[in-house]
């Protein structure tokens, strides 16, 4: 039994000196190695390995003994040649009964030993210690014990990268560029002051770098499916604290029913943990999981021009961009390093154009996994339409253009209350130039259009059609994208009586849609054929609705006419007034059998004439389910019919 009172460490002197200097005197009866030939160099004030042990305890906020016994372990891999003393005989790590044993001549009961290497202290819950695999019939303390990797790099200042995080664990270093939000930037800095309580559920544009701007030293990302691996929970916990990073949870939604159940078990082992995520319905599994939930709102448009401007400096315009391409500041980001990039390749300074089309392609990262990117190029004298409704389609981009200033400095949005966003329904037979209408309106305002079939997300599985409608509107936050529903009669039909529970569910999914849409800060385009299947009280909450009429012979004409491209070889019997007057056709059906007759008079002639347009036109009655009488095709119907 040793002395009753411990002999070191002496508050006087460095621990890990005079843990060094006792295992060689105790175990050996020799001089311990000049610590400071075990250092090594660091660019900042902590430049010996002593003064790193010592930072080290301080942020894991360990004791007298807990640091002794930490120090006797990190000797196998800090110098070896004094492990090697406290180490089994043939083996590279010590045990608890070996640190207990050893310390004992110090003054330290083994009671006392085992206890600081209890599962749930500061050294094996904060992952800086591990038990390593034995055999089962092998007792506690004889099973070997090391540091953790993090911990031996942090003590060498080896920048030799994480061996534990093996692309699982990801770092975000706080923003260069302005995120803004200062009150939530307070807010979360008020949330990480905190010891104990619910769980903090961040979610919106930039939570992540927000959250990495509270912080300080930025933040350090698991993805929770990966919780699931014990060791990955110790190298996360200990790296958080080791970097004084914040410890922030992603992929909430990937997570298995199962997985979800168990996630507030693995949360507690872990150093106050930040749930992260894209909307409110990440967190819709964790029902054991106390949360406080903090709404990320989207940047300004203030904010995003100083984001733009700390990037690429004053250049001309730059508001423009950034009240069209409503992006969050790490997709800015993104777009100012493109910009930057191409300047550099090109030798030319870059220009707003520049910043634009990259905000395009910033804009576009997610949505293509959920949706389809519709391109042409069509401008305003593409649309054959009459003078109201191109007047309306007209008047969205002029919204989508200022409705900074109107919302934010003419004060409306207050008034108003609701969201940012454009809602426009266009209504129409099929063919009539909706899809064309939302394109011209897109590549207007210099913004990509993404489609969307509204009918694939219409599910009869309960919950389903709301996670569907998730993946999409996630995908879209923060992107400047105009956004097409196709096929919008699917769901927004006229509310049903609720005779029984699918009833119910489908005016939930309804519902939830018209939710999305309010909260939805970029353009949103919908389409219907039927505008008569459409609820009145759904009419009420789009910002326009179009009406795209069935073209009259007039407009027929000018369709014919704008189908045959000046470039296409033709004959001169074509007779465009007899087409427009004689075939009753949607634009998109003319358009169709303009480019059938050019096929057609490839295969043949090689000039386009009346005889190919005549037979494309009924092609396109075939489809139409349409009978090709001769009162519609007049001379040209014994052509047709033998056809």
């Amino acid at each position: 039994m040793g002395p009753s009172t411990p002999r070191f460490p002496d508050s006087d002197a460095p621990v890990f000196a005079q843990v060094a200097e006792f295992v060689a005197q105790t175990a050996r009866g020799e001089p311990a190695p000049a610590i400071e030939d075990l250092g090594l160099p660091l660019g900042d004030a902590v430049s010996t390995l002593d003064d790193r042990f010592g930072l080290l305890a301080g942020r894991l906020g360990l004791g007298p003994l807990e640091q002794v016994v930490l120090a006797l372990t990190a000797l196998s891999d800090v110098a070896p040649e004094l492990g090697a003393f406290i180490a089994p005989e043939g083996a590279a790590r010590t045990t608890p009964r070996i640190v207990a044993r050893l310390l004992a001549h110090a003054g330290y009961a083994e009671g006392g030993v085992y206890r600081a290497l209890d599962a749930q202290g500061a050294l094996l819950r904060s992952g800086a210690l591990r038990a390593l695999p034995a055999a089962e019939d092998v007792p506690l303390v004889d099973r070997p014990i090391a540091c953790a990797p993090a911990v031996t790099t942090f003590l060498l200042a080896a920048d030799v990268g994480d061996p534990s995080r093996g692309g699982r664990l990801r770092r975000l270093d706080p923003p260069a560029l302005p995120t803004g939000r200062e009150a939530t930037v307070a807010r979360l800095r008020e949330l990480l002051a905190l010891t104990d309580g619910p769980v903090p559920f961040l979610h919106g544009p930039d939570a992540d770098l927000l959250l990495a701007a509270a912080g300080g030293a930025g933040v350090l990302v698991a993805g929770a499916a990966e919780l699931s691996d014990a060791t990955l929970r110790l190298d996360a916990a200990i790296a958080a604290i080791l970097e004084q990073r914040v410890l922030a949870i992603d992929g909430l939604p990937a997570l298995e029913p199962r997985a979800a159940g168990q996630l507030a078990g693995w949360l507690v082992s872990l150093p106050r943990p930040i749930l992260l995520g894209v909307g409110p319905r990440d967190v819709s599994g964790l029902d054991g999981v106390s949360i406080t939930e903090v709404r990320v709102p989207a940047p300004s448009h203030e904010e995003r021009c100083a984001a733009w401007r700390a990037g690429l400096g004053d250049l001309d315009d730059l508001a423009g961009v950034a009240a069209l391409h409503r992006l969050p500041i790490g997709r800015i980001d993104d777009a100012i390093g493109d910009v930057l990039a191409a300047s550099a390749t090109s030798g030319r300074a870059p220009t707003a154009t520049d910043a634009a089309a990259a905000a395009r392609r910033a804009s576009a990262a997610r949505l293509g996994e959920t949706a389809q990117r519709i391109d042409g190029d069509l401008r305003w004298d593409d649309l054959v339409l009459p003078p109201r409704p191109l007047a309306v389609l007209r008047s969205l981009g002029a919204f989508m253009r200022h409705r900074e200033r109107v919302l934010d400095e003419w004060d409306y949005g207050r008034r108003a209350g609701g969201s940012a966003g454009m809602v426009a329904l266009f209504t129409g037979e099929s063919g009539t130039g909706k899809t064309m209408a939302a394109l011209v309106v897109a590549r207007e305002l210099g913004l990509e259009l993404y489609r969307v079939d509204l009918a694939t997300m219409v599910s009869k599985w309960i919950g389903e059609t709301e996670r569907n409608l998730d993946r999409v509107f996630d995908a879209a936050a923060g992107s400047s994208a105009v956004l097409f529903f196709d096929e919008a009669d699917a769901m927004f039909g006229k509310r049903s009586a609720i005779g029984d529970a699918r009833d119910r569910y489908a005016n939930i999914g309804v519902s939830y849609l018209l939710q999305r849409l309010e909260q939805h800060e970029g353009a949103v385009i919908l389409a219907t054929n039927l505008v008569g299947n459409i609820d009145t009280a759904f009419l009420r909450r789009f910002t326009a609705v179009v009406e795209f009429p069935f073209p009259n012979a007039a407009q027929r004409r000018l369709l014919w006419d704008r189908s045959i491209p000046a470039r296409a070889p033709v004959e001169d019997d074509l007779d465009l007034e007899f087409l427009a007057e004689r075939f009753e056709l949607s634009g998109g059906a003319i358009r169709n059998a303009a480019l059938a007759a050019a096929v057609i008079a490839a295969d043949g002639s090689g000039r386009i004439g009346m005889e190919h347009l005549v037979r494309a036109v009924a092609l396109e009655y075939a489809k139409l389910g349409r009978l090709t009488i001769e009162a519609d095709f007049g001379p040209f119907h014994e052509l047709v019919r033998s056809a």
